[in-house]
């Protein structure tokens, strides 16, 4: 139509050829309950994350709020005992509970698999997220932790871990670790730490933390030594 400017979809670049996943064979081998399914981490791309559930005797995963300043498209691929229905599809909240989507957490055999999508914020843009959560008891705000998930440009996964993973440890760490954060100052319950292992983000960040140690020094490696 005239007047219309015609809209192009360039070429990929040549560092940021497109990628395939399956999200199945991701959650086998990941160490962590979000994990991102591509290395694409910079201003403006789309992060999708690969996110498993599992129930089991005992289980516990809490909940928390995330609070972020982009969309998230949730798909779920395949559940079972789940709060979500295989191939369900919604746009999440600014602010969202997080829990397992489990109907009965300790039953054997259920699970829910699904991945979160974002977009990054184009490059200059802050991007606040944050955690929240609320008194076991009386439900009344508990805790905040915030972090800023903008990344520099050309930011990779290897670099630039999935904030939406990395951050939350230390945060969280800090919660569990001193009592005064954990009483509520509505009613004064003091609430059970939050049960960060079985999530998995610490296992991603501390992996995270080697493998990019691993890249200097595979670089360290290759490169050539000064003449004894």
């Amino acid at each position: 139509m005239s007047g219309l400017a015609t809209l192009v979809i360039p070429r990929p670049r040549a560092d940021r050829p497109p990628l395939r996943a399956n999200v199945l064979h991701i959650m086998q081998q990941a160490n962590t309950t979000l994990a991102p399914l591509f290395p694409y981490m910079h201003p403006g791309a789309m992060v999708p994350a690969a996110s498993l559930f599992i129930g089991g005797p005992g289980r516990d995963y809490g909940q928390f709020y995330h609070h972020n300043s982009v969309d998230e498209i949730i798909i779920a691929f395949v559940a079972q005992g789940a709060t979500l229905a295989t191939g369900q599809v919604y746009n999440g909240g600014r602010v969202h509970g997080v829990n397992s989507f489990l109907k009965d957490q300790t039953k054997a055999g259920s699970f829910a698999l699904f991945t979160v999508t974002q977009r990054q914020l184009e490059h200059g843009q802050a991007q606040p997220e944050a955690i929240s959560l609320l008194c076991s008891e009386c439900r009344k705000p508990l805790f905040k932790g915030e972090w800023d998930g903008a990344t520099p440009v050309d930011a990779r996964e290897i670099d630039h871990p999935f904030a939406g993973s990395a951050q939350l440890p230390g945060i969280l760490r800090e919660f569990n670790e001193d009592p005064a954060l954990r009483t509520c100052s509505a009613c004064g319950h003091v609430n059970d730490p939050f049960p960060i292992d079985i999530w998995g983000w610490d296992h991603y960040a501390s992996q995270s933390a080697i493998m990019a140690l691993a890249k200097l020094e595979l670089a360290a490696a290759a490169s050539p030594k000064e003449a004894q």
